[in-house]
């Protein structure tokens, strides 16, 4: 072993977490030329299992099997050292030593970032509400950052990247774990539009631990972080805090007192959160994309329709109830307002408005 930078990423690859390295960092320049004396000093800031690993560890084999893990899994390493290493994280408190990183991350970084976070189970409600916060942070070109986990998380960056945005997906496992392993396909299209970071090696299993604490580099990587539907001791409460400790703005979707869904989010409210309600709650952050308006060439019914749909009678259901048309007429005229580019479905029988649409 030749450098410093290869000592850290040895240290990572042994599983040292970045507090552990940070408080040895200023002996890493023994551990490249005298490893015995290396170890010596550093009994009394690492315990002796620590010591132990490192003392047993062949520092070459590990950075060789890195090397054809890279070529395997196509990702790449930064270290804190290096010129392309965020400068985000130069700013937070234990920030991460060594990051892997599939995709272009540096891409996505020249965008502004808001990060979204939520519950992995969660109500319609939620659902709908991370799609449309997307889809208009897409409209400013703005990329989301968040967890890639189950609920919240995939459902707002999945939106991002259909409506052709950006997204930074934060793992708490190594590059090459993909978990949950149902967002599959999430992950690679990430790497293809995106990027994937984690600062856990090749390999490291979905641990409790590591969640926590990568929650911190989602808030690092934004300018402001969006909570949408959280129990009240949440993962991404967790978030929240980092995000507040950051110097983040803090943003929390109010919903039902009754639903344990949103005590998180209404808890945040209670204690200081910005209230996000419409897209214009981000106009002090991210600049408004100037939208061209959609020319309506609609009848009577069709616009009676569009109205129901921003009053929030979204579904076919809901419609028939207002207008008292017959099922098989809603869903023709719905039919109709699709193919005609003025409406979306929101899957679960759901419409939403596309972007410019403007009803009276």
């Amino acid at each position: 072993m030749k450098t410093i930078r290869e000592g850290k990423i040895v240290l990572s690859l042994l599983g040292l977490a970045p507090e552990q390295i940070h408080k040895i960092e200023d002996h890493l320049p023994v551990y490249c030329q005298d490893k015995e004396a290396f170890l010596k000093e550093i009994k009394k800031s690492l315990g002796p299992n620590i010591v132990k690993k490192i003392q047993n560890a062949d520092e070459r084999v590990l950075l060789d099997k890195l090397k054809a893990d890279m070529v395997r899994f196509k990702f790449q390493v930064l270290v804190d050292q290096d010129e392309d290493y965020p400068d985000e994280f130069n700013y937070i408190e234990n920030p991460p030593v060594v990051l892997y990183i599939r995709g272009d991350l540096k891409r996505v970084l020249e965008k502004e970032r808001c990060g979204i976070v939520g519950a992995r189970s969660h109500t319609a409600y939620g659902k709908v509400v991370a799609q449309d916060i997307s889809r208009g942070l897409v409209e400013r070109d703005v990329a989301v950052v968040s967890g890639m986990a189950l609920g919240i998380d995939a459902i707002s960056q999945w939106a991002c990247l259909d409506q052709g945005g950006r997204s930074i997906g934060v793992l708490g496992t190594g590059i090459d774990v993909i978990y949950p392993a149902r967002n599959k396909d999430l992950y690679y299209k990430l790497v293809e539009e995106g990027a994937i970071v984690t600062e856990y090696p090749p390999g490291s299993q979905a641990l409790p631990h590591h969640f926590p604490l990568r929650n911190r580099i989602i808030s690092a990587l934004s300018q402001c972080v969006i909570v949408i539907e959280a129990k009240e001791k949440s993962g991404s409460l967790i978030t929240a805090r980092y995000a507040a400790e950051q110097g983040k703005d803090i943003f929390a979707v109010p919903g039902n007192i009754n639903s344990p869904y949103s005590q998180g989010t209404n808890l945040l409210i209670r204690d200081g959160a910005l209230i996000y309600t419409k897209q214009e709650d981000l106009d002090f952050i991210f600049k408004k994309k100037t939208k061209q308006a959609i020319d309506l060439d609609i009848d009577e019914d069709e616009r009676l329709y569009l109205q129901c749909i921003a009053q929030g009678m979204n579904t076919a259901n809901l419609i028939c109830l207002k207008t008292g048309h017959k099922i098989s007429t809603v869903n023709m005229i719905l039919t109709l307002l699709e193919m005609k580019g003025i409406i979306e479905s929101q899957g679960t029988d759901q419409f939403a408005l596309c972007t410019g649409v403007e009803v009276d």
